[in-house]
């Protein structure tokens, strides 16, 4: 996170690809968040969207974090995703690492997670919604 931002918004990997596509109503309002410095960008979803990005979504994803920065994973977060993992194999609930991985770092950062995803964020403790 560069100094002086403060995020609200932590963008899960479909949500940021969906603004890249100009896909509504992600695009506007991922577009809208940016031009208030309102988003955080997590290393996990880096990750996901350059396994998968275009040479243009490679560019708009830099562009991004040379001006929103990365939020990295520390211990912090991994001990948040490593118990939101266990809590949900309890409940035999299949939660993806990865996913409680970028719910731990909203958790950590007090962001509000916006995914497409919602049944991959059966988290309680963070405020989850679409775009």
């Amino acid at each position: 996170m560069k100094i002086g931002i403060v995020p609200k918004y932590l963008l899960d990997t479909n949500v940021l690809l969906e603004a890249f596509w100009g896909a509504e109503p992600s695009a506007s309002k991922v577009k809208a968040w940016i031009e208030n410095g309102e988003i955080a960008i997590s290393a996990v979803t880096v990750a996901e969207v350059v396994s998968k990005a275009s040479k243009d979504e490679k560019e708009k994803l830099d562009l991004l974090i040379s001006k929103f920065g990365v939020l990295s994973i520390d211990q912090v977060v991994g001990e948040i995703a490593g118990q939101y993992r266990q809590d949900f194999a309890r409940k035999k609930k299949r939660v993806y690492l990865l996913d409680c991985f970028i719910a731990a770092t909203a958790k950590l950062f007090n962001l509000k997670l916006i995914t497409r995803n919602l049944k991959d964020y059966p988290m309680t403790d963070i405020e989850i919604l679409l775009p």
